[in-house]
């Protein structure tokens, strides 16, 4: 019977799955979950600490850790910090450009090493332009 209220348990945690911050430090009796311990309680949902993060200040949100990534909050969603960002509660999608993450709504990664605003989307040495007023000529900006 106790196997049966762990699956039923879990199985009500995937399909809930609301994440929030610090872990509730509530464990049940019984049989653990796996390497991460027994079940915790983030607010009234029963979760097995290796697999979500429950964020208390979000509403007893729980977000997954996926591939070793722990997924965080913004609003009601969970998202992964190396594609997006939350900004004011809302999602921005973002990149890496030599390991700098950036915003793809407002610059763009040229050959992969340089950040420039999409405003001017070419990089000449260490600056960036706009090819409808500047060329690149011998790593220098030429006006057109």
């Amino acid at each position: 019977m106790q196997y049966l209220t762990i699956v039923l348990a879990a199985l009500t945690t995937l399909a809930a799955a609301s994440p929030t911050s610090e872990p509730i430090q509530k464990r049940t009796s019984g049989h653990g979950g796996g390497s991460g311990g027994g079940i915790l309680y983030c607010g009234s949902q029963p979760y097995y600490p290796s697999a979500y993060t429950c964020y208390h200040n979000h509403n007893n949100l729980l977000c997954p850790i996926l591939g070793g990534v722990k997924y965080k909050p913004c609003g009601p969603a969970c998202y992964d910090p190396a594609e997006y960002e939350c900004v004011n509660g809302q999602l921005v999608p973002c990149g890496s450009c030599k390991g700098q993450v950036y915003d793809k709504n407002t610059y763009v990664c040229v050959d992969g090493k340089q950040l420039c605003p999409k405003t001017a989307p070419n990089a000449c040495g260490i600056a960036c332009y706009d090819s409808a007023h500047y060329y690149c000529w011998r790593g220098q900006l030429r006006q057109v």
